[in-house]
């Protein structure tokens, strides 16, 4: 069972936040975040575009700009990386998303 479900053809745009253990939330810093789904093959569907949230400490978006009408129904997984300025770098754990029909033309 995936994660998330997605409707193919609508808007990708999912808000995440970079929480410490005890779940406050942790400034990013300056810290280079980057986001590929992918599917079960590792064939890039779709590089993400990740935005800083104004005012909201440890928040980014992800998106996607571009028409989602071609990406294939399945599940893509996709986790994150943060490189840090010291050089540290995070990924988090991999998330699937479960790619559906719209049924609404």
């Amino acid at each position: 069972m995936a994660d998330f479900v997605f409707k193919r053809g609508t808007t990708f745009l999912v808000t995440c936040i970079n929480q410490d253990a005890q779940g406050a939330p942790v400034d990013l810093g300056g810290a280079v975040i980057a986001a590929e789904l992918r599917d079960a093959q590792n064939t890039l569907i779709a590089p993400l575009v990740p935005m800083a949230v104004a005012d909201q400490l440890g928040t980014y978006t992800l998106s996607y700009p571009s028409d989602t009408s071609g990406w294939p129904l399945g599940t893509l997984r996709t986790d994150i990386r943060m490189s840090r300025l010291d050089g540290t770098i995070l990924q988090t754990n991999t998330v699937t998303i479960a790619v559906v029909d719209r049924v609404t033309q």
